[in-house]
């Protein structure tokens, strides 16, 4: 720690000094987290709909009370048939609910009636929860209609007791709050971005400033050197992480079931092999806006795009599949999402740990290698 500690102190002053770098370090993780927990959400509720009801009797009131009663559609309008292309041209409406004449009368005689849906498919998101909502509903008043119409025959049914019942039960995430889904990974997101950006500058900036002449003649060793420029910034990460498992703890009420020592113990390998893979990214660029430019491209948008942060990988073509496990962020959702929502240990998570290692440990011999020559 004799040569480690003063290379520690100096990164410390930097960070300190450099308004943009304690900006980054700082706010940007507490800013990405509020922000991304709030705007990016899974959840669709309020589909603007609008209603065309040409039958107007007690029977289209209920399905139209059914619709707007779920929470998930919001009756704002109730045009006539000319005006639903406009409306859903101008995104005025995504859902339009047609009730054609004659639907109560069906309905009675012989226990048929048709209900045209139209979704704007534009947002194919939008576009399936309508369809999969409406279906749902409709499905309902249909079961519910049917019964009705039995009954009126001398056929006794007993509401809600189908010959088969399925209870559905959600283990984990038993109110399916996209919250807990994103919050947790977040912090793979957030922590993988801001370290790789922070030190891939941090190098640099001795290159432009000159002080890597000041390294080079000092006795120091390339590993020496790894180490007092990754200590502060590992430190730093644990400060982060610790934020933000307690603002999506206390702040967006996500469950932490597992162990809080094993979250840590993965998110110091995860940090070092993204601070690992900023050092190879300065030590290959000389300018601080092309490192963290670099950094960025090579982090953010593999991590948010190809890791599951968002989008299931089993959903993605063969080939980004395959691109899929070289992005580490991937492994890391694994372990915090089990940790966080499962309470699973090491005995579920130890692949992808082992992932983890091996990548902490190529990113930083590449590192010491990359260093070594320029030292040198």
């Amino acid at each position: 720690m004799k040569m480690i500690r003063p290379i520690m102190r100096k990164e410390f002053i930097h960070i300190l000094r450099d308004p943009r770098t304690l900006g980054i370090t700082l706010f940007l993780p507490l800013f990405q987290l509020l922000m991304f927990g709030y705007a990016l959400s899974l959840d669709i509720n309020h589909i603007r709909t609008g209603v065309y009801d040409r039958d107007r009797t007690a029977a289209s009131r209920r399905l139209v009370e059914n619709f707007a009663s779920s929470g998930y559609f919001d009756i704002v309008a109730r045009p006539n048939k000319t005006d639903f292309t406009q409306r859903l041209d101008s995104g005025n409406i995504k859902v339009a609910v047609v009730i054609p004449q004659g639907f109560e009368r069906g309905l009675k005689s012989d226990g048929k009636a048709k209900v045209q849906v139209i979704v704007d498919g534009s947002d194919p998101s939008f576009a399936r929860v309508g369809v999969g909502y409406s279906s749902m509903i409709i499905s309902r008043f249909s079961t519910k209609a049917m019964a009705e119409s039995l009954y009126r025959n001398g056929i006794v049914i007993r509401e809600g007791m189908p010959p088969i019942a399925a209870q559905a039960r959600v283990w984990y995430n038993p109110e399916l709050r996209s919250v807990n889904y994103i919050v947790p990974g977040l912090m793979a997101l957030i922590m993988m971005t801001v370290t790789t950006i922070n030190i891939s500058v941090a190098l640099v900036r001795e290159k432009e400033r000159g002080t890597l002449e000041n390294l080079i003649i000092s006795p120091i060793k390339s590993w020496e050197l790894i180490l007092g420029k990754i200590i502060p910034y590992v430190i730093i990460a644990f400060f982060e992480a610790a934020l933000i498992t307690g603002v999506g703890t206390f702040w967006f009420n996500v469950p932490m079931n597992g162990s809080l020592l094993l979250l840590f113990a993965g998110l110091v390998i995860y940090v070092a092999g993204t601070l690992g893979m900023g050092l190879v990214i300065s030590a290959i660029t000389e300018s601080q806006q092309v490192a963290s430019f670099g950094a960025f491209m090579s982090t953010f948008l593999p991590a948010f795009l190809l890791s599951g942060f968002v989008f299931p990988i089993k959903s993605m073509p063969v080939a980004l599949q395959l691109v899929t496990y070289l992005v580490p962020a991937r492994y890391f959702l694994v372990v915090i999402r089990g940790i966080f929502l499962k309470g699973v240990g090491f005995s579920v998570l130890w692949p992808d740990i082992l992932a983890l290692v091996v990548f902490a440990t190529l990113m930083v011999a590449i590192a010491s290698i990359r260093l070594r020559r320029t030292l040198a």
